[in-house]
């Protein structure tokens, strides 16, 4: 027995050092965590429980990491503490796991980029924080592995000039890829429109589901499923219809040449003091006219802005007034001409008598 303690002896300031820190993560995992998020919900911090997911797990791995560095440097074992070995791994875990939550954040939690862009004065948008999530994504990667090799006495100077003269043949390469990327930026600063919206641009009509690095993804009304490449989007016209504030209504009625003026000229006043009166129309650009004299008819111009953008409401204030248009005619004595012909004979018909 006195000879097993003389062995473990030695060895208690490093089992104690590893037990410390599995305590610790231990504590960390199931009572600190739990005890921070009661807070959280206290104070109603919006992102928090966002942060704490992002950290959670670097954390854990880095006292893993401590534990298992405190345990070799108090070893008794002389060598094992001369290795400077173990303090570059050790500040390198440390460092690896710092920018493991900061890649957590960027790729998780949208809501902080969202928040980030609506404070300098960027519209907050989906397409928006995705694509500067993976912008960011991609700069802690860079950051990190540029810390970890100076830490380990790398130069990366030669490799930084060797990246940039690669970067030269790889954008000849890619070039097709990089104008998608930059029709991107183009799209998303320049916001021509958002998701969900109702747009009309290469010959494609259908609604905004999602805007990448390469492609702009629009679902047609027939339920087609259309990439276009942002690089054409950045340079073709693009019409946006759920922008519109307003819908512009026009046709044309028909009616027969037996109207006399005075009922043309009554009808008109009629349809057009509705119009104007119609909580759904702009009153100030009404313009309801007799114009043609038609081969079998006599037209009626009708052209107003509908107070809407949306195409359901739209069509259902289209209905209202061809219903009202047919009350009013009605009332005046008016109706719809047909196309026709009247024929006239020279000579007056004579019917042939059956023998």
């Amino acid at each position: 027995m006195e000879d097993l303690m003389s062995i473990l002896t030695p060895w208690l300031p490093s089992i104690g050092a590893f037990c410390f820190f599995t305590v610790l993560r231990y504590l960390h995992k199931n009572v600190l965590l739990n005890l921070v998020r009661r807070i959280n919900n206290i104070i109603s911090f919006k992102h928090g429980e966002d942060l704490l997911d992002a950290f959670e797990s670097p954390i854990n791995a880095m006292l893993y990491v401590l534990a298992i560095y405190s345990a070799f440097n108090l070893a008794p074992t002389e060598f094992v503490r001369l290795l400077p070995i173990l303090d570059k791994v050790l500040r390198s875990s440390i460092v690896l796991c710092f920018f493991w939550g900061l890649y957590n954040v960027s790729d998780t939690t949208h809501g902080i980029m969202l928040d980030t862009l609506e404070k300098i004065g960027i519209r907050s948008e989906e397409a928006l924080s995705n694509v500067c999530s993976t912008i960011l994504r991609l700069l802690v990667v860079v950051l990190c592995f540029v810390t970890i090799a100076k830490e380990w006495n790398y130069d990366i100077t030669g490799f930084i000039a060797s990246l940039s003269i690669g970067s030269v043949a790889v954008a000849f390469a890619a070039k097709d890829a990089l104008a998608n990327v930059f029709g991107s930026l183009v799209i998303i600063l320049d916001k021509p429109f958002k998701i969900g919206d109702w747009v009309m641009a290469n010959n494609v009509e259908g609604i905004v589901e999602k805007v990448s690095f390469r492609s702009t993804c629009i679902r047609t009304f027939p339920q087609e499923l259309v990439y276009i490449p942002n690089s054409l989007l950045s340079n073709t016209p693009i019409i946006n219809y759920t922008l519109r504030e307003k819908r512009r209504i026009t046709f044309t009625l028909g009616l027969t040449y037996s109207t006399t003026a005075e009922h043309l000229e009554h009808f008109i006043a009629m349809l057009k003091s509705y119009l104007e009166h119609n909580p759904k129309i702009y009153d100030d650009d009404v313009r309801v006219h007799f114009t043609t004299y038609n081969g079998s008819s006599l037209d009626v111009a009708v052209a107003c802005y509908a107070r809407t953008g949306s195409q359901v409401e739209y069509l259902n204030i289209l209905q209202e007034i061809n219903l009202k248009v047919m009350t009013l005619m009605k009332e005046e004595g008016v109706s719809c001409a047909f196309p026709s012909q009247s024929i006239y004979f020279e000579n007056p018909l004579t019917q042939k008598e059956d023998k």
